[in-house]
């Protein structure tokens, strides 16, 4: 096409109309006068002069272009047919997975408490409007988009993030959909421990306090540990406080996972200290038997209720945790500003749910306490 109007009038002037007409009716299809490629059959963009299109009238295809001009704005119609031909074929093409994507959306980010006051005021005494949007709203959401793309039309488009992690925490070949998924519970377990209503302070019940006190020997050197340990972290990941899951033990420890690491029972032993996604499978293989020995290690597909224990020779409940990913805590606090957010935290710890998650020693019972991830 004429890179100005008075080359597309040149263009013109030397253009046999009614020649032009049978070649393009020939190809198929009207093509600009420069056009070279045989394959294009848009219809013509460049705006003829009327007096061409009347002086045709004898001829079928000038009588048609004729009849446009007589419409108003006819060209700005012919524009408009042109370029939205090829965007109605392209949808008309669309794969049907892409429907069903948009359709149907089985894996949703999870509502929290007050969820509309978080929207709107954050956590107050530790995340603005903007940081809670960032790290909640916007990040689950992204999270559970790419799950629903992965997993929809396949076997697993109906299990929980926690199955997910639990199910692929050993096969390197699906790290992706592991971190995605252990990434998901991991955070709304995050969020789900945190206090968000700022007329109440939250404090341990005196039960678990007691079991606090035998494990770390005090509640404020359970808060050092925690507190020490995120601080030093250097990378993204999450610091956790667990419970041995043994139905007859209470005891507690604290726990790292990096990354998209997870402290589920079977799937804990993927701590994840690399992110797979950059490190070729093969090198990893040796992850499906970390924390299983000999004869006894869990084969590819065997059952999770037949699953070994991870690294440690113990099975955990996580009871807490603190997320130490970057995005959650630079937008208020800043580069050098880690501990501020560490300790804000703390204050705002829902201890109501670490006690329901929590096994007592006065209470020894497996109870479980369930969200949805």
């Amino acid at each position: 096409m004429g890179n100005g109007g008075s080359g597309q009038g040149k263009v013109l002037k030397h253009w046999n109309w009614q020649g032009g007409c049978r070649a393009a009716a020939r190809r198929g299809g009207f093509h600009d006068a420069g056009d070279r490629d045989p394959s294009n059959h848009h219809p013509p963009i460049h705006p003829f002069p009327l007096s061409s299109i009347r002086s045709t009238s004898h001829h079928p295809h000038g009588m048609i272009i004729r009849s446009f001009a007589r419409r108003h704005n006819a060209i700005p119609t012919l524009l408009s047919t042109a370029t939205t031909r090829p965007v109605a074929a392209a949808a008309a093409r669309q794969s049907p997975v892409a429907s069903i994507l948009l359709a149907r959306n089985v894996h949703k980010v999870p509502a929290l408490h007050n969820h509309q006051s978080l929207q709107k005021n954050g956590i107050p005494g530790l995340l603005s409007p903007k940081a809670f949007d960032i790290a909640f709203t916007q990040y689950h959401q992204h999270l559970v988009n790419e799950l629903n793309s992965v997993t929809t039309g396949t076997p697993y488009e109906n299990q929980t993030p926690e199955s997910l992690a639990v199910e692929f925490a050993r096969d390197p070949n699906r790290a992706y959909l592991f971190n995605l998924a252990s990434n998901a519970y991991n955070n709304a377990f995050f969020f789900n421990g945190i206090n968000t209503d700022p007329n109440i302070t939250s404090v341990p019940s005196s039960d678990l306090k007691e079991e606090i006190v035998k494990n770390f020997n005090s509640l404020e050197t359970m808060r050092d540990e925690i507190l020490g340990i995120a601080d030093a972290m250097f990378g993204p990941g999450y610091v956790w406080v667990v419970q041995d899951s043994h139905p007859r033990s209470t005891k507690m420890r604290v726990l790292t996972t990096y990354i998209a690491g997870s402290p589920l029972a079977g799937a804990h032993n993927r701590r994840q200290e690399h992110d797979l996604n950059t490190q070729n499978a093969d090198s990893y293989q040796q992850l499906n038997g970390v924390g299983s020995f000999g004869a006894s290690a869990r084969k590819p597909n065997a059952p999770l209720d037949k699953e070994k224990t991870a690294l440690g020779g113990a099975n955990v409940t996580p009871l807490l945790c603190v997320n130490t990913w970057q995005h959650v805590w630079l937008p208020d606090y800043g580069v050098t500003g880690k501990m501020d957010y560490l300790e804000a935290w703390w204050n705002k710890i829902n201890w109501n749910v670490v006690l329901q998650l929590a096994r007592l020693h006065k209470d020894i019972s497996d109870k479980k306490f369930r969200f949805q991830s």
